[in-house]
């Protein structure tokens, strides 16, 4: 049993592994704070997609975008000009519009189902811009394969995933929708077929004790923040 249940946990990271690993990346850098490490991945990225005046963290990572995306209204007269300069390629909008620059941007990614997509920016400012991409990621077709880095945490969006951790790591799951038959493995306070509702603060706030840990529902989604 015991044999049986390592080559389950085995067969899930490497298939987690896999897909990570070979799936084109994606960055869409945002307007507001920045304090993520996504430095720090050494990932090489087929489309780098500013919006607005997330051009300032591709800059300041010395990345060159693939695209400007957005109405402009916040991007700074350096940032643009430097963009008119290198003959970075814009796509502008109209202040008034049905859709926000953020969703505007994921709109560009090719293939988004086939993509690792990483989101940087976001952080600090209005309250509303920032449930505002949290919502947009949890309602697109494609949410599985997106991370939120915001400051030094992670944010995944997913119904069912595994991830490899080091022990005593706290995290929390929001669910974004009604979650049915919950389950979550390798942590200190386990869950087996629970049903949770959207807004229960049951899954807030627990913590790693195995270095595998999973977590899965037979319907909804969530948020796993890290």
């Amino acid at each position: 049993m015991l044999h049986d249940l390592r080559y389950v946990r085995n067969f899930l990271a490497l298939n987690y592994t896999y897909n990570f690993l070979f799936m084109k990346n994606v960055l869409i850098s945002i307007g507001g704070d920045c304090n993520s490490n996504i430095s720090n991945h050494n990932l090489d990225f087929e489309q780098i997609i500013a919006v607005d005046s997330g051009i300032k963290h591709i800059f300041n990572l010395s990345l060159e975008p693939s695209i400007l995306v957005g109405d402009m209204d916040s991007i700074s007269k350096e940032d643009y000009q430097k963009v008119i300069e290198t003959n970075i390629n814009i796509e502008r909008y109209q202040e008034n519009k049905n859709h926000t620059d953020f969703e505007l941007g994921l709109n560009k990614i090719e293939n988004p189902h086939d993509k690792n997509i990483f989101i940087i920016g976001g952080e600090g400012g209005d309250i509303d811009h920032m449930l505002s991409v949290f919502f947009i990621i949890s309602n697109k077709e494609f949410y599985q394969n997106i991370t939120w880095l915001y400051g030094k945490q992670s944010i995944l969006f997913k119904n069912d995933f595994s991830l490899e951790v080091d022990t005593n790591i706290n995290f929390s799951l929001i669910p974004l929708t009604d979650l049915k038959s919950l389950y979550i493995k390798g942590a200190k306070w386990e869950l087996e077929n629970e049903n949770i509702e959207t807004g229960n603060s049951l899954t807030l706030r627990n913590q790693t004790k195995e270095e595998f840990i999973r977590i899965y529902c037979e319907e909804g989604r969530f948020a796993f923040i890290y």
